[in-house]
């Protein structure tokens, strides 16, 4: 990462609400433009600001549209003390502190609070983000959600099920609602997300409306994510307070990775449709032989979208930022291939859901601190 110079920043701001909490089902949550932003040529927003209201329990942020060849993320983000919330890494002077901001490509999402350590207070904040434009000027759309009700010890968080060419397995909209294997799925996902307190409330069943063909099979690479991008970018016409769930034939990687479900984020930028990091795509490719572990990558994938990260990285790279999930050191890949396997990490966190391999034989655990992110993200009610 280039560590940007202090350079004027050109900025159009307005603070007008837009689709607040009156009708459309979106309850206590509020959306709000925060305007357009011109980056330096060190590819810095300048600080963007933004006023809490009073109650408001989470917050989402989102910039975009910049490009899936462009990365972004946050680079500073300032509280009403004045004190700083966050920092990247590379800011002089940085400390870590209970948030954490992922690089993305094309739309830049940000969940605060993401851990029970960080507190969202009501005031003046505002949120300073990184694109990296190669000195570029590149300008961006920013907005605001805001979740102003304080959550309980349970929540209930709706599906958009999207299926995108599934006649293979004789699934749509019309046959999903009776299918066996798809709505054991749908209990196995809720089983696990009920260890924090969430269950699944109302699923609206939609056959995609674009180019079937198109996305059926959803291609990616590590440096092309556009196919999926584009997808999550697909509206039904679902309650914008819902995760929207594409289920696609398979995911294929031009690694030869086996990959069976990918959420924007995370997080995902809850109750927006029609940004690039709108929804979530899981696989049916073991629906018919095995629902649980769609129900599994559904949990999985459907917390990341809610703001929750791995409780660790394949290889120990990075750990989620709660302080009560178990985390597995490095030290633990004993044979050496720079991957930690389930074998490994063995009551170091294989059995938490959000483990980065997850299986249905082991991974069946959610945090106290996992719950209190899932239950204030503005998807749940």
């Amino acid at each position: 990462m280039i560590i940007p110079p202090l350079i004027l920043v050109l900025a159009t701001a307005c603070g007008d609400k837009v689709g607040d909490d009156t009708g459309g089902g979106m309850g206590n949550v509020r959306t709000e433009s925060l305007g357009s932003y011109t980056t330096d040529t060190g590819g810095l927003t300048g600080a963007i600001p933004l006023e809490v209201p009073d109650g408001t329990s989470s917050v989402a942020v989102h910039c975009g549209e910049y490009g899936y060849d462009t990365l972004g993320t946050a680079w500073r983000i300032v509280d009403p003390s004045g004190g700083d919330f966050y920092t990247n890494e590379y800011v002089e002077g940085h400390t870590d502190t209970p948030m954490r901001v992922g690089n993305h490509d094309d739309t830049l999402p940000i969940l605060m609070p993401v851990s029970p350590d960080h507190d969202i207070r009501a005031g003046s904040w505002s949120v300073d983000v990184w694109i990296a434009t190669g000195g570029r000027p590149t300008t961006v759309d920013c907005g605001a959600v805001y979740r102003v009700e304080s959550p309980g010890s349970t929540a209930t968080v709706d599906l958009n099920a999207v299926f995108v060419g599934l006649d293979s397995l004789g699934l749509d909209a019309a046959s999903a609602p009776d299918d066996e294997d798809f709505q054991a799925a749908l209990r196995y996902a809720e089983g696990l997300w009920s260890a924090a307190g969430v269950t699944i409330g109302e699923v609206r069943y939609f056959d995609f409306p674009g180019d079937v063909s198109r996305y059926q099979v959803i291609d990616v690479s590590d440096t092309d994510t556009s196919e999926l991008g584009e997808l999550f970018k697909t509206e039904v016409d679902g309650p914008a307070r819902a995760l929207t769930v594409f289920f696609v034939e398979e995911i294929a990687s031009s690694s030869g990775a086996t990959i069976l479900g990918i959420a924007a984020g995370p997080p995902g930028v809850p109750t927006v449709a029609g940004t690039s990091k709108s929804g979530m795509a899981v696989t049916t490719v073991d629906l018919r032989a095995d629902s649980r572990e769609v129900g599994l990558i559904l949990a999985h994938e459907g917390a990341h979208f809610m703001g929750l990260f791995h409780t660790t990285e394949k290889n120990a790279s990075a750990f989620d930022p709660l302080t009560d999930t178990p985390e597995c050191p490095a030290s633990s890949d004993t044979d050496g291939n720079g991957l930690l396997d389930r074998e490994e990490c063995a009551g170091k966190g294989a059995e938490n859901v959000m483990f980065w391999a997850p299986s249905v034989e082991a991974s069946t655990t959610l945090t106290d601190d996992q719950g209190w992110v899932l239950r204030r993200n503005p998807v749940a009610r």
